[in-house]
């Protein structure tokens, strides 16, 4: 009996044209991923029937969701359906914006036994959120926190179903593929050592009686977080946040000219900061953690630019 590789998973997805029905014969694509993954979760109930002999007369399943994430390296031409689905939002001479669509995927995780192939099919497969993390001297980094409605099994390919491989597009780092990082609202620039960025939606389940499944997902507010570690250079930068300040934050990442992203938050305004004096040893840091509001001049919270040059 042969056992199954980790190292030899395969991840795709298809758009759903409905929430939770997929495609008759789907086009699928290949995801890139580092780690990760979906699975199913049963909420059960215990009977509480009292029993002379003590013992539990039974344990009853009452839901059953999709939750889990998928972990990746950021590269050009790559997860532009995912990122327009956390932004729920769609691409716009290649200009995304937050908005209120309700995208869904199918999404299939692949195991090989040697031969043999188990296929798990999550329906109804929707972002719940998006993450950044640009550390100096490392890889920019993601992840993709998904929920879904159902997880089906099987032993060989939807019928008609095709593949498309993924992209080849190099991975990018901070220290050579971020360009044009600024920070608004002080007069001394941002040194800026690592910068995160999160796109929420506040998704939750809508159940119903005579049903273990979700319907669909509702969706709360378009949350846009992060925090900026910076060196401190200047007072006006401390004093940005102790005013509840404000100011854009942009950068540009990449490697291949013309398939590079712009992230802009137009308006960040600075919240929780803090001044970090260190010690013998230390440099003195500037934490800022922001919160995205909305622009009255792009319309939007976050707006991504793809294919910059």
């Amino acid at each position: 009996m042969a056992f199954a590789n980790g190292s030899e998973r395969r991840t795709a997805y298809v758009a759903e044209t409905a929430f939770g029905v997929t495609p008759a014969t789907p086009s699928f694509k290949l995801l890139r991923i580092t780690g990760g993954s979906l699975r199913s979760n049963k909420g059960t109930v215990t009977s509480d029937e009292i029993q002379a002999d003590r013992n539990i007369r039974d344990e009853l399943m009452v839901s059953k969701d999709v939750t889990g994430s998928y972990d990746f390296e950021l590269s050009g031409d790559t997860f532009d359906d995912f990122i327009a689905a956390a932004l729920r939002g769609a691409w716009a001479t290649n200009v995304l914006k937050n908005g209120v669509l309700r995208p869904s995927f199918t999404v299939e995780e692949t195991l090989n036994f040697g031969g043999t192939s188990s296929f798990s099919r999550f329906r109804g497969v929707a972002v719940n959120s998006m993450s950044l993390s640009l550390p100096s001297r490392q890889k920019v980094t993601g992840s993709f926190a998904l929920m879904g409605a159902e997880e089906t099994l099987d032993s060989v390919i939807v019928t008609g179903a095709t593949y498309a491989a993924a992209a080849t597009t190099q991975p990018a780092t901070a220290s050579a593929n971020v360009g044009t990082l600024s920070v608004g609202g002080t007069t001394t620039p941002f040194r800026v050592k690592s910068l995160s960025l999160e796109v929420g939606n506040e998704l939750r389940t809508r159940d119903a009686v005579g049903t273990l499944l979700t319907a669909e997902f509702g969706a709360g507010r378009c949350n846009v977080t992060g925090t900026i570690e910076c060196y401190f250079e200047g007072n006006d930068q401390y004093q940005a946040v102790l005013d509840h300040g404000s100011g854009a934050i942009s950068f540009t990442v990449g490697v291949e000219a013309n398939k590079k992203y712009t992230f802009l938050i137009p308006k960040a305004r600075f919240l929780d900061g803090a001044r970090n004096p260190g010690g013998n040893t230390d440099d003195a840091m500037l934490s800022i953690p922001f919160r995205g509001v909305f622009d009255p001049t792009t319309q939007a919270s976050i707006q991504i630019t793809r294919l910059v040059a």
